[in-house]
C-alpha cells in the first residue's frame, strides 16, 4: 500500500527536524597529544623549579603556565598523605613555601606574554594572600574576586605584538587544534585541586587550632595543680598522684573544644584532686 503524499511530507519534515536537533559530537583530544602534553607539563614544572626558579623576565605561554600549575597542584595530595604518615603535618605547606617564588615567576612571565606589567598584579596577589592568612573571614571575598580576575588574565592567548617583552613563544600552538582543549583541561584540574587544597587547609588549621588550644588548657590545668601543691607544701608524690587523676579526666576530652567555663571547672577539679590526694579521699 502506497503512502499518501501528506504522510511522506510529514515524514520528511520530522527527519529534517531530528537532523537539525542533532549536534556533532565534541571532538576528543588525540591520545598522543594528551600524553605529550603531560610530558611537557612535567618538563615545564621541573624547569620552573630549577633553571627558571628566579626568572621573572621573558614570556610564558598558556601551556607553560597551566602545565606548571597543574603539576604543582597535583603534588599537594600525596604530600598530605606523606606528611600525615611521617608525622610532619606541615609538609605540604613547606612545599608551598619552597615553590612560592617559582610560582610567582611563572605568573610574571605569563602576564608578560599578554603584554601586562607583572609587578602590580603580583603585589596585589601577595597582599591578599597575606590577608587570607591573617584574617580569612574578611579577605575571602576580595581574594576570590581577584582570583577570578587573574584566572581570566592568565588564560588569555599570547599577544601577537612584540611589545615590551620580546617575540612571542610559538610553543603555545604545538598541538594544533588540540591546543585549546588541552590548556582548558590543565586549567580545570589545577583549579579543582587548588580548591580542594584551600578547603583542606581551612579544615586542618581549624583542627590544629583546637588541638593547640586544648593542649594549652591541659598544660595550664596541670600547672595549677603544681602551683597549688607548692603553695601548700605538698609532697612530690601527692602532686604526681593529683596530676595523674587530672590526666585521666582530661583524656576523656581529647578532640573536644574546651570553653572558658569548662576550663575553669577543670581547674577547680584540679584543685580538688590535690586536696583529695593529700587527704587520702580520692
Amino acid at each position: 500500500m502506497l503512502m499518501k503524499d501528506k504522510d511522506i511530507l510529514a515524514q520528511n519534515i520530522d527527519e529534517a527536524e531530528n537532523s537539525s536537533r542533532q549536534r556533532p559530537a565534541p571532538k576528543g583530544i588525540k591520545r598522543e597529544n594528551m600524553s605529550e602534553a603531560w610530558g611537557d607539563a612535567f618538563d615545564y614544572y621541573l624547569r620552573g623549579i630549577t633553571a627558571k626558579y628566579l626568572q621573572f623576565r621573558g614570556r610564558a605561554t598558556r601551556l607553560e603556565f597551566w602545565g606548571f600549575a597543574v603539576v604543582s597542584s597535583l603534588l599537594y595530595l600525596p604530600l598530605y598523605f606523606l606528611g600525615d604518615f611521617s608525622g610532619i603535618k606541615l609538609l605540604p605547606y613547606y612545599y608551598a613555601l619552597a615553590t612560592l617564588i617559582p610560582s610567582f615567576a611563572v605568573t610574571a612571565r605569563r602576564l608578560h606574554d599578554i603584554n601586562k606589567r607583572s609587578a602590580l598584579y603580583l603585589a596585589i596577589t601577595a597582599v591578599l594572600m597575606a590577608l587570607m592568612f591573617l584574617n580569612p573571614v574578611y579577605a575571602f571575598i576580595p581574594a576570590l574576586v581577584w582570583a577570578g580576575v587573574m584566572v581570566k588574565l592568565l588564560s588569555k592567548p599570547t599577544d601577537e605584538d612584540e611589545g615590551l617583552y620580546g617575540e612571542k613563544n610559538e610553543d603555545d600552538e604545538i598541538y594544533g587544534e588540540d591546543n585549546a582543549p588541552i590548556i582548558a583541561k590543565f586549567r580545570l584540574l589545577a583549579l579543582m585541586m587548588s580548591g580542594i587544597w584551600i578547603i583542606a587547609t581551612g579544615v586542618l588549621f581549624d583542627n590544629w587550632s583546637r588541638e593547640a588550644t586544648q593542649k594549652g588548657t591541659i598544660e595550664q590545668i596541670l600547672d595549677e595543680v603544681e602551683l597549688l601543691a607548692q603553695k601548700e607544701n605538698y609532697s612530690p608524690e601527692d602532686v604526681m598522684r593529683a596530676q595523674g587523676v587530672m590526666r585521666k579526666i582530661l583524656k576523656q576530652l581529647e578532640g573536644q573544644a574546651i570553653s572558658e567555663k569548662k576550663k575553669q571547672e577543670l581547674i577547680m577539679q584540679a584543685v580538688q584532686s590535690v586536696k583529695n590526694a593529700t587527704s587520702g579521699g580520692q
